[in-house]
């Protein structure tokens, strides 16, 4: 399958050229007066916002990932990169290396916010062929746009909630009043959408089923770490709990997503077989795996952000998946099925000690790179060879976002499965292609059980998850599910999710809102237990030091200052990350 892409259309939208300056009519493209008369154009208006989350600005592509900059923050990773890589680490010890740190995310989210908002502002202008094409329409644009504000409230906290593209220059809008919005948009988006099933059309696109599950998710996080009962909606009223669990069984019921029946089928390792690979990934193949692929067969992949193979030194390298990149070995290119990239984000080996042995997604989300299991390659030289001075290393590694390689018999190389699925280029720092999938069927399930105080989709997901057999031979396909649990308790439901959902950008969020703001201090013994677990710093062993969660930011990040400059003192800095106050990141910290 060819990968698509959503391009950049915004030239389109917002510029135009003209014979003399003396005109006042484009004459070549389009502008805000003349687009938006077609479905076509809303199309292309709405392919302009998805791009906005992929896409960043020059700078730090790093943080400007809310995925990654969650996944570093959370109990599970550490920040890791090279000796000179401080930011990675910065975001994980809640420290900052400059007042601008998170300009990225704040730009581009407010930049595709601006394309919903002009979008929602014309929606009328089309001549539609059905009211279930406008509502189409109407639903992916507030979806999106409930989707931004989201992630920008749980980074920041309070930000301004800015609803029509016209100049302003706005304060800080009470948490309440955002997530009203938030909550506004996602109901409008469920009634807007048509309830037609499942299909693969929908692929990198919002539909009612991602609008019913994140709005379950905005209300966990609001009630959780807000400590209320209910999501406050725009002019009154509320959503309730009671609705919230009607939406998920609505998606459950009749959405066409499904648990997929193996786990690691869902991860590009299981690619890694003797029918793609010359030199297959032992894991993969003494578990007999084969992966779902990205061209609709996965229908567990709900909603996620989708790469292109027009990454180009020449263009934009965040055409392609730099989370992957992140996440990879540093210095090992080539070498085996694990591939290269920048080293961050290592495993903290106290999940790896959490987590019960006979579980599969142990073994299937984690790679201990000493494990006879894993057939890791020698080389690798744990505590020996540096890894090209890598930092916070562990030993444990993620693998559900990697990048990952198999053997060309033909051109005698290892190459990322991207070079024979989707044709990229062969370069390490450009051919990673992996969706990141931002909401999956097993979180519906989950959150349903949270939701109602029963186990049913908890079970759902265990029995899907099965007992590791021990020293399995080839081509070992299946395996005993793990028990059920007999009654529910949240103590079971925070374990599983923890397990299923492991670097799935969900575990900071989690732990964010089953605290609340009144119980941060407790937050920040957990997160602070990071500090003393064995490591190796450019080949000197050592321990993880210098976590710092300090309660009184409440857990969000620092605004980048260079916006509230511009807006002259109308947005102010959040608490503990003022000028002279906010920690910053440095090398002495791992010394």
């Amino acid at each position: 399958m060819k990968k698509i892409f959503l391009l950049f259309l915004t030239v389109a939208l917002f510029a135009g050229c003209s014979q003399s300056f003396l005109d006042t009519v484009p004459l070549t493209m389009k502008t805000n007066n003349d687009f938006y008369q077609t479905p076509k154009d809303m199309d292309m208006a709405l392919t302009a916002a998805y791009v906005t989350m992929v896409a960043c600005p020059s700078g730090s592509i790093l943080n400007s990932y809310p995925f990654v900059i969650s996944e570093l923050m959370s109990d599970d990773r550490f920040g890791g990169g090279g000796d000179n890589d401080l930011d990675p680490r910065a975001i994980c010890d809640f420290k900052i290396t400059g007042q601008g740190m998170y300009l990225g995310t704040w730009q581009r989210y407010y930049q595709g916010i601006f394309r919903c908002n002009m979008l929602l502002e014309n929606i009328d202008k089309p001549k539609y062929d059905n009211e279930s094409q406008k509502g189409k329409v109407q639903g992916e644009a507030s979806f999106l746009r409930a989707m931004f504000y989201f992630d920008l409230s749980r980074m920041f906290g309070e930000v301004p909630l800015v609803l029509e593209t016209k100049p302003q220059n706005l304060p800080k809008t009470p948490a309440a009043q955002t997530y009203a919005q938030i909550a506004t948009d996602l109901k409008t988006a469920i009634e807007k959408f048509p309830s037609t099933p499942w299909a693969v059309a929908d692929m990198g696109r919002a539909n009612k089923w991602s609008a019913e599950a994140l709005m379950a998710r905005v209300f966990l996080f609001y009630t959780g770490y807000y400590e209320t009962t209910d999501l406050p909606l725009v002019g009154g009223g509320s959503v309730t709990k009671t609705e919230v669990v009607t939406w998920l069984e609505d998606c459950r019921d009749n959405s066409g997503y499904q648990l997929m029946p193996e786990f690691r089928n869902l991860w590009p390792y299981a690619i890694a077989n003797a029918a793609h690979s010359g030199k297959p990934y032992k894991y993969t193949v003494d578990n007999g795996l084969s992966w779902y692929g990205e061209d609709g067969t996965n229908k567990e992949s709900m909603f996620s952000l989708n790469f292109s193979t027009f990454a180009d030194w020449g263009t934009s390298i965040y055409y392609s998946n730099q989370m992957d990149l992140f996440f990879g070995w540093r210095a090992y290119s080539y070498k085996g099925a694990m591939g290269e990239g920048w080293g961050m984000g290592t495993v903290n080996k106290s999940l790896w000690d959490a987590w019960p042995d006979g579980d599969i997604r142990k073994r299937g989300s984690i790679c201990k790179v000493d494990d006879a299991s894993e057939g890791i390659d020698a080389t690798y030289d744990l505590g020996v060879d540096f890894h090209d001075k890598q930092m916070d290393e562990t030993g444990y590694w993620q693998k559900k976002y990697r990048p990952i390689n198999v053997y060309s018999n033909a051109k005698s190389e290892w190459h990322n499965y991207s070079i024979d699925l989707y044709a990229a280029t062969r370069n390490f720092q450009l051919d990673n292609m992996q969706d990141i999938v931002l909401i999956r069927f097993a979180d519906v399930l989950l959150m349903h059980s949270e939701l109602t105080g029963t186990v049913a989709g908890i079970n759902a997901v265990r029995a899907r998850s099965s007992i590791e057999l021990p020293d399995p031979p080839p081509a070992v396909t299946t395996h005993p599910s793990l028990p059920p649990l007999a009654s529910y308790s949240l103590e079971a439901l925070k374990d599983e999710r923890r397990f299923e959902l492991a670097f799935e950008g969900v575990r900071y969020y989690d732990l964010l809102r089953w605290y609340g703001k009144s119980h941060l201090d407790q937050l920040e013994t957990l997160l602070e237990s990071q500090n003393g677990v064995a490591t190796i710093n450019n080949g000197v062993p050592g321990v993880k030091r210098g976590v710092l969660f300090r309660p009184v930011t409440g857990g969000f990040l620092q605004i980048p200052n260079s916006e509230i400059q511009l807006s002259m003192g109308v947005l102010v800095q959040n608490p503990g990350w003022e000028t002279g106050i906010a920690p910053t990141y440095s090398f002495s910290a791992v010394k």
